[in-house]
């Protein structure tokens, strides 16, 4: 007994596998889009060769080359830095206070605003720097 087998060609494209990576490519820009943190100030950040990127949640005290502070992008006086800390750790628990101070800016600067986020009951700090390429 002998089986006939017709041979048709394919009249779809199998575009399946296309549209998965494109809808992955998809997710992971947007998904990486979220960890872009910008604080619209511009500071000219340090550089270190073992910087290390925090992605948890942190509240962002700045200062810039003119040594105006800042507050997660919001002006503040010195008189007023540790009160204005202090309101912005009890709306976020569990958070860190990322301290970026311009390279220009004299090292007991850097020090009464670590001195303020201790005082505003805060122990987790850490001083942000760009990584050197």
């Amino acid at each position: 007994m002998k089986l006939s087998v017709k041979k048709t060609a394919i009249g779809t494209t199998a575009l399946t596998s296309i549209a998965d990576i494109v809808f992955l490519l998809l997710i992971f820009l947007l998904l990486s889009s979220n960890f872009i943190l910008s604080t619209g100030i511009m500071i000219d950040i340090p550089t270190s060769s073992n910087s290390y990127n925090e992605i948890s949640k942190s509240i962002v005290l700045s200062i810039n080359e003119k040594e105006e502070i800042f507050v997660n992008s919001s002006p503040v006086t010195e008189e007023t830095l540790v009160t204005v800390l202090k309101a912005e750790i009890e709306k976020t628990s569990d958070t860190y206070i990322r301290i970026e101070a311009d390279q220009t800016i004299a090292l007991q600067k850097v020090i009464n605003l670590v001195d303020a986020a201790k005082s505003a009951g805060s122990n987790r700090f850490f001083i942000a720097a760009q990584l050197q390429n």
